[in-house]
């Protein structure tokens, strides 16, 4: 309300990393350098009444870089600029989103280059970039490996949802490596949300749980690179020819790579809530921090009343449900190394071993998402697989397989300009 404002920067402690700034228009492609930033405290209004029209019904926030360590520092990849691409093709030619911020961390990076490659690509209507040149603070104690968590990122979510958030009815704050997939009879998420939002009032924020997908052997290739050493040294395993190491095969789309689910649908409830994601009304959510909505508007109306840990108090939040409406695919990063010696790691069939130190993904038969038995035979071929010789360990999804050439094609579009 209006008792409530945003404090100077220099006694703003850790959220000086957050500009201060006068919110912008959603269609105004931003730089933050350009921006002007005024010296007095800026009073927030809420807008949770709903009085104005919104521009947009559903948007994506996404933070990333031009290049990045992994977590703990112990390897560095340059996959950004080709997942971004996957991720915004996807989701606004695919899901039905209507807008994504990206907000391009890439000036603290060791590139000098920046995303607008990518970003430049879609219309100002459906993409909007945001120079991000805040570090990632050390959290941790100094000189060690891992710096803690990505504070930056952590910024950047909170400041798309004090931008944007009045301007969109649902939001989402993803991974360029997170996929949102429509699956029973929903076609995109657009369409889903539309009868959310007209059957559930209540509903305030839509809970995704998370497994992280491994990758498919069979549409996996054998290393090609220089600098990782145990993968070249005696290159070949004896046994049956195959190669030590494995990575992502360039012709092919991180969904497909990744469409194999290490559980069945629904995801366990036990754990898989842990690292949920999240489409939520902004107007509800005052704060979002990554996996859950930190504070929602029950603080204000209900201040007495006992919060549950990690979760809004129902009607208010609900899960997802995988196999009626969608699932989140996490398509993380199975780095080469992290593949060594997998045809002895992953046991074969009738042999022993555990399957848990097998890093690559050895489809099952058993697909998700399939209608009829009739898509099922389409979907799986099982001649010469490398796969066949091995135990399984995961499920491929129906519904990212049709998928896959639609998003080929959009993408192809997108880069034949």
């Amino acid at each position: 309300g209006d008792a409530s404002i945003i404090p100077l920067v220099e006694d703003s402690g850790r959220w000086s990393n957050i500009p201060i700034c006068n919110t912008p228009r959603v269609d105004e492609q931003l730089e933050v350098d350009t921006i002007p930033t005024s010296d007095a405290p800026l009073e927030f209004h809420d807008n949770a009444s709903g009085t104005s029209e919104k521009k947009h019904f559903l948007v994506a926030c996404v933070w990333a870089a031009q290049s990045f360590s992994t977590r703990g520092q112990t390897s560095m990849t340059d996959s950004s600029e080709d997942r971004l691409l996957e991720f915004l093709t996807y989701h606004t030619q695919i899901a039905g989103f209507d807008h994504v911020y990206v907000y391009d961390n890439s000036d603290t990076s060791l590139s000098d280059s920046t995303l607008a490659a990518v970003t430049d690509m879609f219309p100002k209507k459906l993409v909007s970039r945001i120079a991000w040149p805040h570090r990632v603070c050390n959290n941790n104690r100094p000189a060690h490996s891992n710096p803690g968590e990505r504070s930056s990122q952590y910024a950047a979510e909170a400041s798309c949802r004090a931008r944007y958030g009045e301007d969109t009815s649902w939001m989402a704050s993803l991974d360029a490596d997170e996929y949102l997939i429509p699956t029973g009879k929903w076609k995109n998420l657009r369409d889903w949300l539309d009868h959310v939002t007209a059957n559930e009032e209540k509903t305030q924020i839509l809970s995704f749980f998370q497994t992280r997908a491994l990758p498919n052997v069979d549409v996996m290739v054998p290393y090609d690179g220089k600098s990782i050493q145990a993968c070249k040294t005696n290159g070949v395993h004896s046994i049956d020819n195959l190669p030590r190491c494995l990575m992502k095969n360039r012709n092919k789309t991180y969904m497909e790579t990744y469409n194999c689910e290490p559980t069945t649908h629904p995801k366990p409830q036990s754990w898989a809530w842990r690292a949920k994601k999240q489409i939520y009304r902004p107007e509800f959510v005052l704060n979002h921090f990554v996996h859950y909505s930190v504070s929602t508007r029950q603080i204000i109306d209900s201040p007495d009343l006992e919060s549950f840990r990690f979760n809004e108090r129902a009607p208010f939040e609900r899960r997802v449900h995988e196999i009626e409406e969608g699932f989140l695919l996490h398509t993380k990063s199975t780095l080469p190394e992290m593949t060594l010696d997998w045809h002895s790691k992953c046991p074969r069939k009738a042999a022993s071993g555990s399957i848990k130190d097998c890093k690559v993904g050895m489809p099952s038969s058993d697909v998700l998402g399939v209608d009829t038995a009739s898509e099922e035979s389409r979907l799986i071929d099982t001649d010469n697989l490398v796969s066949a010789k091995y135990e399984s360990n995961c499920y491929p999804h129906f519904r990212v397989k049709r998928f896959i050439p639609a998003l080929e094609e959009a993408m192809k579009k997108l880069t034949s300009v």
